[in-house]
């Protein structure tokens, strides 16, 4: 089973062209607005929303674009804080 071809314009807004523009303008400063790296990069503000959540897998927190992903440390840090929590209310 395969789509048939479809008119209209592909998206390139996630091109690896502009990946690199959003990378670029965010390593200088993870602080920026969308509205600032689109100011940059001549990208839209939807465009550069959706490279920084979708291509690059970043969330805001704290006012800075920060990996979405938690490592495995940190990951096995949080369990253990829950679990000691968890034993302290048993208790």
């Amino acid at each position: 089973m395969e789509d048939e071809p479809r008119p209209g314009r592909p998206v390139t807004a996630c091109g690896d062209a502009n990946i690199s523009k959003v990378l670029v303008s965010l390593s200088d400063d993870r602080r920026k607005t969308c509205e600032e790296i689109s100011t940059e990069t001549s990208m839209s503000r939807t465009s550069v929303f959706r490279v920084l959540t979708n291509k690059l897998n970043k969330k805001k927190k704290f006012s800075k674009w920060v990996p979405h992903l938690l490592t495995d440390e940190q990951k096995e840090s949080r369990v253990n804080f829950f679990q000691k929590l968890f034993a302290e209310i048993s208790n």
